[in-house]
């Protein structure tokens, strides 16, 4: 059987948590919402510095930059077609 909506079981999970645990009032459900936050608030932290620089150039006087997002926004382009 399968998840539903074809979602993630992480996904699942702490949609289940927040609904059964947080919201309503299951202490097992609670745990697993405290533990699933534990472990995105660790992942957060143990990424590696910053991201690669891309482009550095040096600017006069007077000159500005530009900066575009040339891909569409996965979000945008998925619920583009629902509806």
């Amino acid at each position: 059987m399968g998840l539903p909506l074809g979602g993630s079981a992480g996904a699942w999970m702490t949609r289940q948590a927040v609904r059964r645990g947080l919201l309503g009032s299951s202490r097992v459900w609670f745990g697993v919402f405290v533990a699933t936050g534990a472990v995105k608030a660790a992942r957060r932290l143990m990424r590696s510095g910053e991201a690669p620089t891309v482009v550095s150039e040096a600017l006069r006087p007077g000159e500005g930059v530009e900066v575009r997002n040339l891909r569409p926004d996965r979000a945008r382009r998925d619920s583009a077609g629902r509806g």
